[in-house]
């Protein structure tokens, strides 16, 4: 089922490429960590796996047993093959000729199969703990760095970062990368040749690419990937795809490098990348270690990512966290039950749908596609000059913030305030003589759009002591128009969120 998974996910990759950003790149792949952890997950009508039949081990190996010895199976004993199939003699005698495989022998099948699997797993975590521990006895007598500048460089970096936490640097020839190494107490290695041919600032990034890996945790995660590896040796798509959810963890890596340096330093960063490339004709790869190199064929999709990047937006985190959510939804879920599982051609029509449905509204209700449908048009403008030459009363933020908090409770689905579209965050305030809408300046007259009910809404914006009426008291202008067909564009605007995480995904 992992290797089902890990299609959809590289599926979904090629569709978005590099639309979904470098963080959520890699984030997807948690998914089939998840799927691969957890023995059981719950049983869903959206899974995927109710379109395909997947069976376990055992149970491929039971069908194999009833497809070869049934009940009772008559040519395991003595007897006519013609009487019991009512075939002819031609039948009878291919039957009779066919070799017959017991259930002892499917047995034996099975434990050679255990026994292969059991060997390849030994081996291959035994070389993983001999590679570590050697590397560890190399290095454990090679000095710590005592070079007053590079220890300048390394807390500097740290304090970039944002880490407190003491992190050993220690020079060594074992490696033939930038990697950190430990699980526990990680230390960071660097090859000789690194620090005598690159400069200051190129052993900055450098460090500053390792200490990433550190922030986010990628050691702990290299070596839950690395145990799933030694339990799926047997499977080339599973180590595929964990393959390039490596190249992703380098790509997530660079995007939080990248965010911590000033545009015009990122281009240095990319040839820091090439550099340190040049020097490694083949990259190392130490399991459980991570490395800032993943082989010449990832290099050009990083520096296109470093040479385009920029500050994910809003909506493309709402969008990516919708696509997170819905693989999840279908790959790592169960099918249900036989018993319980509707037909085929429902289940695919009926989940398909409401997933197209509940992708829609969500991106409807985050703000981040355009929307049309029925409602009314809104044009608040400031009062007139008064007789005697005064200038008359001016539109406030409040004024326009009651008009919406109206069509608010009149069930308006969607909002815009001179075609800046409303969405959770906006935020309108005057600033001068002109009102800040999602941070863009405007003057009156301010022209707001609702589709919704236009009855409705109508109806609650001249009410007895509504805000219409009290606006035209005091000389604003104010106009109601209805429209069988509005067009509301998406938000446009770039945010992130700084303080506010999703429930049980605390990061450092």
């Amino acid at each position: 089922m992992g290797s089902i998974l890990i299609f959809l996910i590289l599926g979904l990759k090629f569709i978005f490429k590099n639309k979904m950003g470098a963080n959520w790149q890699y984030y997807i792949w948690f998914l089939l960590l998840l799927r691969l952890i957890i023995p059981f997950t719950p049983e869903s009508p959206l899974s995927m796996y109710n379109l395909i039949k997947v069976g376990s081990f055992e149970t491929i190996l039971s069908e194999q047993v009833d497809s070869f010895v049934p009940a009772n199976n008559p040519l395991s004993q003595a007897g006519d093959a013609t009487s019991i199939l009512g075939t002819d003699a031609n039948t009878s005698l291919a039957l009779k000729s066919a070799p017959v495989v017991t259930s002892d022998e499917v047995i034996n099948r099975r434990t050679i199969l255990i026994l292969l699997w059991m060997i390849g797993t030994i081996l291959l975590a035994g070389y993983t703990v001999f590679i570590n521990l050697k590397l560890w006895y190399q290095i454990k007598n090679d000095p710590k760095i005592n070079n007053s500048s590079i220890i300048y460089t390394l807390e500097v970096c740290k304090s970039e970062m944002g880490i407190f936490h003491s992190i050993p640097l220690v020079t060594t020839n074992k490696i033939r990368t930038p990697a950190l190494f430990g699980l526990i107490n990680s230390t960071l290695l660097l090859p000789n040749s690194i620090i005598k041919n690159l400069t200051d600032d190129e052993l900055k990034y450098i460090i500053l690419h390792e200490l990433a890996h550190w922030k986010r945790k990628d050691i702990i995660i290299n070596w839950i990937t690395v145990i799933l590896q030694i339990l799926h040796w047997f499977n080339p798509v599973i180590w595929y795809g964990f393959y390039r959810m490596h190249q992703d963890c380098e790509l997530a890596c660079d995007a939080l490098v990248l965010s911590s340096l000033n545009p015009e330093k990122r281009k240095a960063y990319g040839h820091t990348i090439i550099r340190v490339l040049e020097m490694t004709f083949i990259p190392q790869w130490i399991p459980g270690t991570t490395r800032m190199l993943t082989g010449k064929s990832h290099i050009k999709r990083r520096i296109g990512m470093i040479s385009n990047y920029k500050r994910g937006s809003l909506s493309i985190s709402i969008a990516a966290v919708v696509i997170v959510v819905v693989v999840g939804l279908i790959g790592c879920t169960n099918a249900q039950n036989a018993d319980v599982l509707p037909s085929k051609v429902d289940i695919d029509k009926g989940s398909y749908n409401q997933m197209l449905l509940d992708l829609k509204n969500n991106q409807m209700l985050a703000g981040t596609v355009d929307v049309e449908g029925p409602g009314i048009v809104v044009t608040l403008s400031d009062a007139n000059t008064f007789s005697d030459g005064s200038p008359g009363l001016l539109v406030h933020d409040s004024d326009i913030r009651m008009i919406i908090d109206e069509l608010i409770v009149a069930e308006a689905e969607a909002i815009s305030v001179n075609d800046e579209r409303l969405i959770a965050t906006s935020a309108i305030a005057c600033k001068g003589n002109s009102i800040q809408i999602n941070n863009n300046p405007y003057p009156s007259p301010f022209i707001i759009k609702a589709i919704g009910n236009s009855e409705k809404m109508v109806k609650a914006l001249e009410a007895k002591g509504g805000p219409t009426g009290f606006y035209r008291e005091i000389g604003l202008g104010i106009t109601i128009e209805k429209s069988d067909m509005l067009s509301i564009p998406k938000y446009n605007g770039e945010a992130a969120f700084k303080y506010a995480k999703p429930v049980g995904n605390h990061t450092d």
